[in-house]
Order: C-alpha cells, then sequence, then structure tokens
C-alpha cells in the first residue's frame, strides 16, 4: 500500500470517528491492517455509549462545502465545540420549516421544507454575456443561484462553471449557492466573462501571506474551509510560504474570516502545534483545513427542538421519578403523535391522549398526481412530526433523480438512495426520529447520495411507486420490494449504475441502528465508487480505442488521398503522352501529304541526299529536285517520325545547320546538289 492511500485512510479515518490523536488512530489502522471499515467498526463497538448524532463521517470531495446538520435534542445535552450547525438559523424556536433550496425540475431540498410566498414568486433576469468577441443572450430565474447562471453560461460558451470570472461584478458578498434575486440585479444585466486559465476555483477571496523573514521559502498553498454564523463553509484559498506558523495562519482567518483565535475551533492540523511551520506538520500542500466557529454563548443555548416520540406520566409519589421522562432514545415502542394534550393536571395521576396513526396526516396525499408537489409535503409533514427538517431531499420525479445522479458526468456522479415509508410499520416512527435525524447520516448522505423519497402507507402510492421503480431500475427492484411485508419499512435502497445498466447493491432495513446505517452506506459508497472508478478506466480506454480509430481513418483517408492524387498525376501525364502521341501522328500524316513523290533516277536537276542517323540508327537515302525548297526534306524527315524542332541537320563542308536557314531557299540556292551527306543530331 502506497503512503498517499495511507495517508488518506488515516484522514478518513480521523474524519468518521472525530479522533485527532495521529498515533493512536495510526494504531488503530495497524491492528486492522489499514481496513477502514474495520477499524471504524472497531471504535464505534469500544466507544459503546456514545450518541451516534456525535460522529462525523468522511466527506467526498464536492463543490459544495455547507450541508444540513439538525441537532437531535435531548433537555440535558451539551452541545460540543466541534459541532458543525449549517442550518441558517441553528436554533429555531418555531416549528414554522424552512426552504434549504427550492429548483424546479432539478430540486434538492431537506426534508421537512415548506414553500413559502417568497419562493412561489420567481420572475425572470436577462443577460448579455460578453466572451472576448462573442456575444450571448440567456434568461434565468431570479429563484436560481449563482452555480446554475453558471452552468447556463458554460452551455454557451464552453467555459467550465469553476474556471468563470465574472470581471464586472463588484458584488463581495455571494457565492455559488447564492440565490440571484438575494443579489438584487436588475432585469437586464450584462456580465463581462473571462477564464480563469489555472484551473482553480474562483473562491469568494484569495490571500496571499508573505513576510519578510521569508522571502526565499518556498510556497504552500492551502484552502481553509471557514464556518459563519448561519453555518456555511466559506472556502478561503491561501497561499502561504513553507515556515508561516500555525498561530500566523489563525492571525489571517481572524483577520479574514472575521473569528477571534479564541472561537477558532481547527481541524486537519494532523496534531501541529501553534508555533510549528507548515513545513514542520504533516499537513500537505494543496491540503483542505476547516475552522469551525465555536461561540460560547451559542454552546450555552439549549436547543429548542421539541420532543416528537414521547410518554410522560406526572405522578405525585416521588419514588416514581424514574417513570417521569421515557424518551425514544431509551429505545422503547411507545405512543406517538404530533398533537399531545394534558387531559387533567391534578394530584392524581396525568394521561396523555394521542391520535392513532389512522389519523395523521400522510407523508404523501393518495391524491397527489405531481411527483414534486408530493415530495414537498412530504418534506413538508416530516418536519411537522419530528421537528427536523432531515436529510436533503430531491425533489422532483424518480426519473430526474435517476438522470441527475447516476447519469450525469463520469466525474460528478452518485449513487442514488431511495427511501422508502410505510406508516403502518412499527419501525418507521423510530427510524425517522433517531436516524434520518441524526446529523452524521445527514451529511454523509448529503455530500454522497442523492437521495428520493416515497411514502407507501397508502395502496395508491404504492403501486405508483412499483409503476417508477418498474420502469426506472427493472423488475427485480419491483419484486424485492413488492414481496416486503409492512413490517419490512422502513427501507433505504442504494441503486448504482454498472456497466451501463442500474442495480440495486444494497437494501438497508429500518430495523438497522444509525451506527449501523452509517456503516452500510459508506460500504455501499465504497462500491460504488470502485465502479465509478472502473468506468472512469472504461470511459478512457474507450476514448483511447476512438482516437486510435480516428487516427487509423484520417492516415487511411490521407493515403486513400495521396493514392488518388497520385493515380490523377500518372493518368494526366498518360493522357498528355497520348495526345503528344496523336499529335505526332497528325503531323507526321500532313507532312506526307504535302510530300512530293519522289522523282525517278532517269529525271534530270535531282539532287540525292544521304542522311546519317543519331546513335547508329541508320542512313536515311532520297532524291529531291534542285527545284524543290527546303522544306520538302524537314517534311520528309516528319514523315519518318523526325519532327521538327527535335534535331539539328548539319551538313559536312562547309559545316552549316539547315534547320536554321530560310526553309524557302531551294537545294539549288543551299548548293546540296548534285549530291550531299548530311548528319542529323537530335536535341
Amino acid at each position: 500500500m502506497s503512503n498517499e492511500s495511507r495517508e488518506q485512510i488515516l484522514s478518513d479515518f480521523q474524519d468518521c470517528t472525530g479522533l485527532e490523536n495521529v498515533e493512536e488512530c495510526i494504531a488503530i489502522l495497524q491492528q486492522h491492517e489499514w481496513s477502514l471499515m474495520d477499524a471504524i467498526q472497531a471504535v464505534h463497538e469500544g466507544i459503546g455509549g456514545i450518541n451516534d448524532n456525535e460522529s462525523t463521517v468522511p466527506v467526498q470531495h464536492t463543490t459544495n462545502y455547507s450541508t444540513s446538520s439538525i441537532v437531535n435534542n435531548t433537555t440535558n445535552q451539551n452541545i460540543s465545540n466541534n459541532k458543525r450547525q449549517s442550518d441558517s438559523n441553528e436554533f429555531d424556536d418555531t416549528d414554522q420549516p424552512r426552504i434549504i433550496k427550492t429548483i424546479p425540475g432539478n430540486q434538492r431540498i431537506a426534508i421537512g421544507t415548506h414553500p413559502t410566498a417568497e419562493n412561489t414568486s420567481v420572475g425572470d433576469l436577462h443577460f448579455t454575456i460578453n466572451f472576448h468577441d462573442q456575444t450571448e443572450k440567456l434568461t434565468i430565474s431570479d429563484n436560481q443561484t449563482v452555480h446554475e447562471l453558471r452552468v447556463k453560461i458554460s452551455e454557451k460558451f464552453s467555459v467550465p462553471p469553476h474556471k468563470q470570472n465574472f470581471l464586472n461584478w463588484t458584488m463581495k458578498s455571494y457565492d455559488d449557492r447564492t440565490k440571484l434575486k438575494d443579489l438584487h440585479l436588475s432585469l437586464e444585466n450584462i456580465i463581462h466573462l473571462s477564464s480563469i486559465e489555472n484551473g482553480s476555483t474562483d473562491f469568494s477571496q484569495i490571500f496571499k501571506h508573505t513576510t519578510s523573514s521569508s522571502q526565499g521559502s518556498s510556497e504552500f498553498p492551502l484552502t481553509v474551509l471557514c464556518e459563519d454564523k448561519s453555518g456555511q463553509m466559506i472556502p478561503y484559498k491561501l497561499v502561504l510560504k513553507s515556515n508561516t506558523t500555525i498561530n500566523e495562519i489563525k492571525k489571517q482567518i481572524e483577520t479574514l474570516a472575521h473569528i477571534p483565535i479564541k472561537q477558532q475551533t481547527w481541524q486537519g492540523l494532523l496534531g501541529a502545534n501553534d508555533t510549528d511551520e507548515l513545513h514542520q506538520t504533516a499537513i500537505t500542500p494543496q491540503g483542505r483545513l476547516i475552522v469551525h466557529h465555536s461561540d460560547t454563548s451559542l454552546n450555552q443555548q439549549i436547543p429548542t427542538i421539541r420532543r416528537d416520540i414521547k410518554q410522560v406520566i406526572i405522578s405525585t409519589d416521588p419514588n416514581e421519578d424514574e417513570e417521569m421522562d421515557i424518551e425514544h432514545d431509551n429505545g422503547l415502542e411507545t405512543i406517538e403523535d404530533d398533537d399531545i394534550t394534558i387531559l387533567s393536571h391534578n394530584n392524581s395521576a396525568t394521561t396523555i391522549s394521542t391520535e392513532g396513526i389512522s389519523g395523521r396526516t400522510p407523508l404523501i396525499p393518495d391524491d397527489c398526481t405531481d411527483d414534486t408537489a408530493a415530495l414537498e409535503h412530504f418534506a413538508h409533514i416530516f418536519h411537522t412530526r419530528y421537528g427536523s427538517t432531515g436529510p436533503i431531499l430531491y425533489i422532483g420525479s424518480l426519473d430526474q433523480a435517476i438522470q441527475d445522479s447516476l447519469y450525469s458526468s463520469i466525474h460528478t456522479r452518485r449513487p442514488l438512495a431511495i427511501y422508502l415509508h410505510n406508516d403502518q410499520s412499527v419501525c418507521a416512527n423510530v427510524f425517522c426520529s433517531q436516524v434520518l435525524t441524526t446529523d452524521s447520516i445527514i451529511e454523509y448522505l448529503a455530500n454522497n447520495y442523492v437521495l428520493w423519497a416515497w411514502d407507501v402507507t397508502s395502496d395508491a402510492n404504492r403501486t405508483k411507486l412499483f409503476g417508477a421503480l418498474r420502469r426506472c431500475v427493472g423488475n427485480q427492484c419491483t419484486q424485492r420490494v413488492g414481496s416486503m411485508e409492512n413490517d419490512g419499512f422502513p427501507l433505504l435502497l442504494i441503486v448504482i449504475r454498472s456497466r451501463g445498466s442500474l442495480e440495486l447493491i444494497n437494501i438497508i432495513e429500518g430495523k438497522s441502528t444509525p451506527t449501523e446505517v452509517l456503516l452500510n452506506l459508506i460500504q455501499s459508497h465504497e462500491s460504488f465508487e470502485q465502479q465509478r472508478l472502473r468506468d472512469v478506466d472504461e470511459e478512457e480506454m474507450r476514448e483511447k480505442r476512438e482516437n486510435l480509430k480516428r487516427q487509423q481513418e484520417d492516415e487511411y483517408e490521407q493515403s486513400l488521398q495521396a493514392d488518388l492524387a497520385k493515380e490523377r498525376a500518372r493518368q494526366e501525364e498518360q493522357d498528355a503522352n497520348e495526345r503528344l502521341i496523336q499529335q505526332r501522328l497528325q503531323q507526321q500524316q500532313e507532312s506526307k501529304a504535302r510530300l512530293p513523290d519522289e522523282p525517278d533516277e532517269t529525271e534530270k536537276n535531282i539532287t540525292r541526299l544521304k542522311i546519317r542517323l543519331p546513335d547508329d540508327g541508320g542512313v536515311l537515302l532520297r532524291r529531291f529536285r534542285i527545284h524543290d525548297n527546303l522544306q520538302v526534306l524537314f517534311d520528309y524527315l516528319s514523315s519518318e517520325g523526325r519532327m521538327f524542332g527535335e534535331y539539328k541537320i548539319l551538313t559536312t563542308y562547309p559545316k552549316r545547320d539547315l534547320t536554321t536557314l530560310n526553309p524557302t531557299e531551294t537545294f539549288e540556292q543551299l548548293k546540296l546538289y548534285p549530291q550531299e551527306q548530311l548528319i542529323l543530331e537530335s536535341l
């Protein structure tokens, strides 16, 4: 196992268990041969009585740094300084649900949210985007976020969202999660876009720290996630020197994030002291540290989330004090209701009247035809019942949830968790109140899964679910869920995509404890991640094969074009030769037609010419009349295949080139009689 793998396992182990002593963590991992699952299981079994809500979980790297974490309330519970509170109003005295996110068609919202008038009023904003010499226009709802605006821009200009820089945006207090309506933009807007070439995320603030004593030190980049007063994690990218001390970093965070050093709670320092320099610690460049804002006043505040599963008996007998408060945390089956009414308040025992399950408002009503409205109703009723927003829930149809989770980009793909609720199950309320409201499970689901939910209490909703499962996941999954009795619910179905098809890899039953659920989620995500990495390798291999195929096709096409060019050139040369041959034949025929008959030997005034051919080609002999002109000699040579311009013909004495003379002069004028020997030379 490589050192990098062990460092990653050590980091995940510390995040999951909350242990900060590096030596102790290494010792535990070595005892279990660096098996992350075995080590986590051993720690949970060893801790025993620790509340599941206090455990932390490994967070996969995502661009969403804030998660929803709800405190599971008990009256005597102390709030840990290290606990992350990411609700914008951490301790809300009211039972009113709060909207975390509402996006039409592609939505994720915390269970228990409820749309308000502010969210139902949606307007359109118009943007003109200038990028280099290009200009594009787009329209987007003001209820969507800056990140969704960046995604739309990336579709226009092919600039990834994390590389986009808005040059003319001077607003200071916004990030990718900020809704556009919160920026108070006008209806018509112009954005001057530039691309960040180094590919790093354009964080809201970038600080470069230098000191006079470290001018020669190497750079040490770090990303620090700081928790603000609303619980959101704000990233700061620091470019430090390797000899910067931990105390100096804390001072810089105090300046940047306005968190006093005394109220800073750090994670990821790996045992480093304030006086240690970065190069002396186990912190690595490009690492990530987390700073929580541990406000003393908030830590002393007791959360006011109401108890939901509770049976109270008030008695005048002091010996019965132990029976005063029996809560669901003790694992007892109790009568629970949305509305608890005390019938009498006197010296006799006071009892509590509750509505039966049949009188409850279902999580999803039978007559709901719209999946989005059904899930918003599910979230609202969940909050009303259990006093917690619960895990972040995907708002939309099952088809949309599958597309956004399992059919997204191979690098952003996440497994799909399907929660199926049944009010007729004896485990339903315990699972919702003890598991789905546990901080560690909420956080792990938010960062690593897309969670979709449905209520199968009624036959109508169960039939709708079976139809959606059969259409989207397959008959095998539908049959397994359909065979479940009421007491087999609730269920968490984990679905992944394997080799292009969907596969149900795990069913987490409602009788599981929070620790068992968390370990099952971690194990299922590891299985998904292994399959995703295999898919990445296959995708890369497929791209390589396709690139090689395209390269071979290009090379073949180039070779084919070259062969066609050669063939065209050869054909053109052949055609030219044929044309030349035809021209010579035509000239030869014309010369024969013009050539007078050879005179007889008995005629008078004739001359005999003897023409020696080049390259031992022989001798031509012919009689000509002395009154014939020199052109007759040239026509004779043309008729014999010797075209004018391809030779010169010379006399012996005096030496003359007859081709340079006037062709109208006669043999008599040229004194080429009664006989003459000529020499033909090729040019």
